[in-house]
């Protein structure tokens, strides 16, 4: 069974929001997701390896083997892994700087891109607001779901 459309949205938007909030207040995030329990529910994950400076691709990993085992075992019906990213400069970006989140569910796969640029204000409190751009998203193969369910 694939999560419906309004689901997968409501994903990206949590996604979305959690990343222009950790940008704002910090100007960067490591990776994190949210899931889609088969009830509907959804979820913030976060993960941590022990590390107090760990490496975000190493976060990332963490968080894609965690995604990838709970949707084998039926623990989600959906799941989007957020990460801060350089936009491929193939896609033409209207700026480097990008929010890519890795929306899946059963029969679908996408990276959602959304170019992004922190613009800071104020001569003594300095504070950060973010200008988001206009999302696109590209195919990709399945991670998180067996590839076979998606013939």
């Amino acid at each position: 069974m694939a999560a419906s459309p309004e689901k997968l949205h409501e994903l990206l938007t949590y996604c979305l929001n959690f990343a222009r909030t950790m940008l704002e207040k910090a100007g960067d995030f490591y990776p994190f997701g949210a899931t889609l329990s088969p009830d509907g529910q959804v979820a913030a994950t976060g993960g941590y390896n022990g590390e107090e400076h760990p490496k975000p691709q190493e976060i990332y990993r963490l968080l894609a083997d965690a995604f990838r085992s709970g949707a084998g075992t039926g623990e989600f019906l959906g799941v989007a892994l957020a990460a801060n990213v350089n936009i491929p400069a193939q896609f033409s970006p209207e700026s480097p700087d990008g929010i890519r989140v890795h929306i899946e569910t059963s029969a679908y796969s996408r990276f959602v891109y959304v170019p992004y640029k922190i613009k800071v204000s104020g001569m003594f409190k300095k504070t950060k607001s973010v200008e988001l751009g206009e999302p696109f998203s590209v195919e990709v193969p399945p991670n998180f779901f067996n590839a076979a369910e998606h013939v």
